[in-house]
């Protein structure tokens, strides 16, 4: 993920939190990019499946999505 600011674009903007779900029916993972926390997500491939949380960025990668 790459954000390019502008001068249109304000400079402090919200922390985002990233979170990684994973779709038993169809076997997906999804990624949740949200300034609040998030306790379900639906699947959208499925649209209707309940999504399984399996951690957030900081724990699974050791840092920042942001800091790539």
């Amino acid at each position: 993920m790459y954000n390019l600011v502008t001068r249109e674009s304000p400079t402090n903007r919200p922390q985002l939190n990233g979170t990684l779900w994973h779709c038993a029916r169809c076997n997906s993972f999804v990624t949740v990019h949200s300034v609040k926390r998030v306790d379900e997500a639906l699947c959208p491939v499925c649209a209707d499946a309940e999504l399984e949380f399996c951690g957030n960025f900081d724990s699974i990668l050791g840092g920042r999505f942001a800091d790539a």
